[in-house]
């Protein structure tokens, strides 16, 4: 649940703010045709955002033919197409410039905000509409309580941007000249400085740019540093936020009764609401962008290699030490130096244990581990039914040969031989 509600903060949490603060800038301060022109980029880019989620997510002619290489030239062309917008929007944006070139000057600021609009959405949604299919149940069905949990964290991310997007509409219809101006090219620049990393990082991939030390740095910032690049824009969201709170603490309009004055306050409370609105939203996509994908990304603790018995040409486990029902992970190093680790546990309301190596054929010998009374996979998150331990199938543990005799489990020393190379 936290893996994807914090991947939806990353994912949609940006493009929200953008989003919102554009579409009221242009909606409230230019004429129907700008609202127009932002509505159908964003038909556009939801549009073209389905289109290349079926195409790259569904079996067919095309999907074969748009290989990576395309895709990251695909990438490219939107960053580029966000660029030129917000070059656009922050050239015909000055009131000045707008005096100079007339009408054609609004256009230019209509068509600059609309190619952000449609190139974010086109670039963030694809990803986003494919998490569901990437849902990795183990073999279990969608009733199952993970893929409730997957959902529910898809479900709260989304949430959470659809909120902000609002709140962030509000703001911006409420601030006043020039703040109404400045806060959305402060909030979009901020973005593109993320945008330009990931733009230099796919150009060096596909070797449009010779690698130097300055683009070196760059692609390292944009990797190293992706969370605080997007708390850099939250932070100019919450500025915005923080300044129209404050500008409706007191009342200095001019009134000439009571009941004028009881609307003014009326409305300067609303303002506070949604401003506070945002600050929650932008505090607790902060919390989960830092402290939720620490917890999240933390190594869970490996049960140790425990103690075994060598016994002629097998390794020997008493059942005495493996029938508590949590997870017990042995070795045998061979020959070669190599640690080849197996696990036991014993099956719920069973006598019967389950064994495999400690690696599976999906994600190798990354391992499983305990999280609470459940086996879950290190790298993929997949929590193993402990009744199918010990069977083909999935992210199970990889099956060897074993016997119980006499209160002891026997796993001949030769089968953890031949499986050393999964542990090199």
């Amino acid at each position: 649940m936290l893996k994807y509600l914090v991947q939806l903060t990353f994912d949609l949490m940006p493009a929200g703010l953008i989003i919102g603060m554009l579409l009221a800038y242009i909606k409230f301060n230019f004429p129907k045709l700008g609202s127009r022109i932002l509505y159908a980029a964003c038909g556009l880019g939801v549009i073209g955002a389905v289109a290349m989620a079926l195409i790259v997510n569904t079996s067919n002619p095309l999907s074969k033919k748009l290989n990576l290489g395309y895709i990251a030239y695909i990438d490219l062309w939107t960053i580029a197409i966000f660029g030129i917008g917000l070059l656009l929007l922050i050239l015909f944006s000055v009131p000045i410039l707008q005096r100079k070139t007339g009408g054609p000057g609004r256009i230019l600021t209509y068509l600059g905000a609309g190619a952000i609009v449609a190139s974010l959405l086109f670039y963030c949604l694809p990803v986003v509409l494919a998490y569901p299919k990437n849902f990795d149940l183990g073999g279990e069905t969608i009733f199952s309580t993970e893929f409730i949990y997957r959902f529910i964290g898809l479900v709260l991310g989304a949430l959470l941007a659809f909120i902000a997007c609002l709140a962030a509409y509000k703001i911006e219809k409420y601030l006043k000249e020039p703040l109404n101006r400045i806060f959305p090219i402060l909030v979009t620049l901020a973005l593109f400085i993320s945008y330009s990393g990931i733009a230099v990082k796919l150009m060096l991939s596909r070797r449009l740019l010779h690698q130097n030390h300055f683009l070196f740095s760059m692609v390292k910032m944009s990797i190293n540093y992706s969370e605080w690049l997007l708390i850099l824009e939250m932070i100019v969201v919450l500025a915005a936020a923080v300044v129209l709170f404050l500008s409706n603490m007191k009342v200095t309009e001019e009134y000439s009764n009571s009941a004028e004055l009881r609307k003014i306050r009326a409305s300067m409370r609303l303002k506070r609401r949604w401003a506070v609105c945002l600050i929650v939203c932008v505090i607790l996509a902060t919390i989960n962008v830092t402290l939720i994908d620490a917890y999240n990304n933390k190594e869970p603790e490996e049960a140790p290699v425990e103690e075994t018995q060598i016994v002629g040409s097998d390794v020997v486990v008493p059942l005495t030490a493996v029938e508590d029902g949590h997870l017990h992970r042995f070795g045998y190093t061979t020959d070669d130096g190599v640690l080849v680790k197996f696990i036991v546990v014993q099956k719920p309301g069973s006598s019967a244990y389950g064994v495999g190596l400690d690696a599976c054929e999906i994600c190798g010998d990354a391992g499983y581990y305990e999280r609470d009374t459940e086996i879950v996979c290190r790298r993929c998150d997949v929590v193993m039914n402990k009744n199918t331990i010990g069977f083909k199938g999935g992210c199970n543990p990889i099956v060897i040969d074993y016997r119980v005799e006499n209160g002891k489990i026997i796993v001949p020393i030769q089968t953890l031989v031949d499986h050393q190379k999964e542990f090199q």
